[in-house]
């Protein structure tokens, strides 16, 4: 694992070390079986599992390999290659990578000499993206200060993820990128309409502070989704099922098809000199 890893405690540079990464303050971290690390020590959580629960991970992993969202992958992949230098080798992260289904996508399609890491608040999402790839080096770590180096990232990646654009803007070097997905206007509207009389449009995304847009693109899909199964596995994964009534989960549970639109804002940020 390349050195731009730092501890989580007393943020000192980690190198590995057998089986485990440490740092000169004897702070150490031991590699799961699968291959991933935790660097999220418990006191900086605020819950004892935080991030998704295991039912929206195993639903999300379950919708995601059916295909629905294939489309989603080519866009990013073509963005990717259009970047200035984009032979050149980068540090790549995935921010709220979750199970690792798009990071996996990118680095296989790609097949270029990029180091690619993935990071999740998630312990159970981390522990089945290391199952899914072995030659991307996944974290179990908060988006709010991540374990990396100033100054070390290239390329961070987040699909509908949040992100602390301030802390990690340290992180990134000069001329980096952000590629933010976020829901389209119209994303999922058909589920929404058996959730809201009026459903509202999702909000588009502002140009954080120190960045500036490079390049905006807007994708959709209609897809149609014909089992109860995948229907329930879309709801779960997303936070409408968390606070939708009873009424509600059991009108969509029941559902035999949806069609629906699913669609993404890519924005494109480049870092600023300006910090």
């Amino acid at each position: 694992m390349p050195h731009i890893l730092t501890c989580p405690i007393c943020e000192e540079a980690l190198l590995k070390n057998d089986n485990k990464l440490a740092c000169s303050n004897n702070h150490c971290f031991d590699f799961a079986k699968e291959g991933y690390v935790n660097l999220l020590p418990s006191q900086h959580k605020k819950t004892k599992e935080p991030g998704d629960n295991k039912t929206m991970i195993h639903c999300r992993k379950d919708f995601l390999k059916k295909g629905f969202y294939d489309f989603l992958s080519p866009e990013l992949i073509r963005i990717i290659r259009q970047l200035p230098d984009s032979d050149a080798h980068k540090v790549f992260l995935d921010s709220g990578c979750g199970e690792g289904y798009f990071t996996d996508q990118i680095k296989t399609q790609l097949n270029n000499d990029y180091i690619y890491y993935g990071m999740d608040i998630s312990k159970e999402a981390v522990r089945l993206a290391a199952k899914r790839n072995k030659h991307i080096h996944w974290l179990v770590a908060s988006s709010n200060n991540p374990p990396i180096a100033n100054n070390s990232l290239d390329i961070v990646l987040k699909i509908n993820a949040p992100l602390n654009y301030d802390n990690v803007r340290k992180k990134m070097t000069d001329n980096a990128v952000v590629i933010s997905v976020t829901p389209g206007e119209n994303h999922l509207s058909k589920l929404r309409e058996h959730m809201y009389l009026k459903p509202q449009a999702h909000k588009q995304e502002e140009t954080p502070t120190d960045f500036k847009l490079l390049q905006q693109s807007n994708i959709e899909k209609q897809i149609k989704i014909q089992t109860r199964e995948d229907i329930n596995n879309l709801f779960m994964m997303t936070p409408y099922y968390w606070n939708a009534s009873t009424k509600v989960r059991q009108i969509i549970a029941e559902l035999d098809m949806l069609e629906t639109t699913a669609a993404f804002n890519i924005n494109v940020y480049q870092t600023t000199n300006s910090i």
